[in-house]
């Protein structure tokens, strides 16, 4: 397999991996925190492919997926920014902010940790 050919599996593989760990932080944030609410699961997977997508994105723009704390920077602000801007502007999503920060800021401290290799 070509180096080309084994970057882009292991960017899907990174895209893959951040939809889990997103879908699993989101659904332990709705068991910890009461007022974290989606309407229905759509919602909440559509949030979540969009935080996938747009970190990929963001990642491949730049050149800050390069340093572990630069994916994870990338990943709290994107995480952040997406719920927060959903919270607003989308009806039946209820985010408050102090779980907003928890959930991002945990995404991002496993985007860290996470091997090079992954992405």
């Amino acid at each position: 397999m070509s180096e080309k050919t084994e970057k882009r599996y292991a960017s899907w593989l990174g895209i893959i991996v951040r939809f889990v760990v997103a879908s699993f932080m989101m659904l332990l944030m709705q068991l910890i925190y009461p007022n974290f609410v989606f309407s229905n699961w759509m919602i909440g997977i559509a949030l979540i492919v969009a935080i996938s997508v747009i970190t990929y994105i963001i990642e491949r723009i730049t050149t800050l997926y390069r340093t572990p704390i630069g994916r994870g920077i990338i990943a709290f602000l994107v995480t952040f920014a997406i719920l927060y801007f959903g919270n607003i502007s989308v009806p039946g999503i209820k985010v408050p902010i102090i779980a907003n920060l928890i959930t991002s800021f945990v995404v991002g401290m496993f985007d860290i940790f996470l091997p090079d290799r992954v992405f």
